[in-house]
């Protein structure tokens, strides 16, 4: 551990500021960490296939793509595994209980319109599709995303 973070954590108004902080309900815990991890995942895999379909393959081709998923996944599995047990896909979820299956889908689904929508974001400009209509450059973009 660096100097600097033992010194962070040592300090009593910081122990302070991190137990007020602190989210005590599991179930709330588990669940900010299923829309992390799949805000991460969607954010990299539908980056790199807007950045693909944007740019016409101009930056990027199929393998972009894969590897986007691929880095997408690997990382949703580390932000969420701590907590909420590495669940980003609901067929993970068996081992456990079946209260937590509509809080689960919930976050998720949330995770994942968020994501969309910072892609959306990111990719609405001028140059972003080859259509010229407002409306009609937002819908080839939700559609490519």
């Amino acid at each position: 551990m660096s100097t600097f973070v033992a010194y962070i954590h040592g300090s009593p108004g910081m122990e302070r500021l991190l137990r007020k902080c602190q989210i005590r309900n599991q179930l709330l815990r588990e669940c900010l960490a299923e829309c992390l991890g799949v805000y991460v995942l969607i954010l990299f895999g539908c980056g790199s296939v807007a950045q693909v379909t944007t740019t016409q393959e101009k930056k990027g081709q199929y393998l972009s793509i894969n590897l986007g998923f691929a880095l997408g996944v690997t990382f949703g599995v580390f932000v969420s595994r701590g907590v909420s047990g590495e669940a980003l896909h609901l067929c993970v979820l068996g081992r456990h209980p079946w209260k937590k299956l509509p809080f689960y889908i919930f976050f998720q689904v949330l995770g994942a319109f968020l994501a969309a929508a910072t892609v959306a974001l990111q990719y609405y400009d001028e140059h972003a599709c080859p259509v010229r209509s407002d409306c009609q450059r937002y819908a080839c973009l939700l559609c490519n995303i």
